[in-house]
């Protein structure tokens, strides 16, 4: 699949697989989601996300005339793949076993790095 038109500056990517799991870090809670993509032209080439899952607290700005803005705790995702290597914006590897047991492996050598 191609989109074309000039605003579209890459390939079109499927989502193929999604893993959540929970990591622990120095006291530090992280629900973790990581997204498989394969390009629809390229079978063998694959883009990999991961995201944590944060809470934030967040006061609406935009009410107007309303003497107090109203509030509220959002739960929102947070890209975090960068963290690991750019590498997987765009990787090739001969399935979507391979490619998440590549990303798993490039997370597991971080994870050694800088886990206590």
């Amino acid at each position: 699949m191609k989109i074309q038109h000039p605003a579209v500056t890459s390939d079109v990517f499927k989502l193929v697989a999604i893993l959540e799991f929970d990591l622990e870090l120095d006291d530090h809670f992280l629900p973790t989601r990581v997204e498989l993509f394969q390009d629809t032209e390229r079978k063998r080439r694959w883009r990999c996300r991961m995201w944590e899952r944060e809470l934030y607290h967040m006061q609406m700005t935009l009410a107007k005339g309303k003497a107090r803005h109203p509030e509220s705790d959002e739960e929102l995702l947070v890209e975090r793949t960068w963290e690991l290597s750019d590498k997987f914006e765009d990787f090739e590897a001969p399935s979507a076993k391979a490619a998440m047991k590549t990303f798993l492996d490039s997370l597991k050598k971080y994870l050694k790095r800088v886990a206590s």
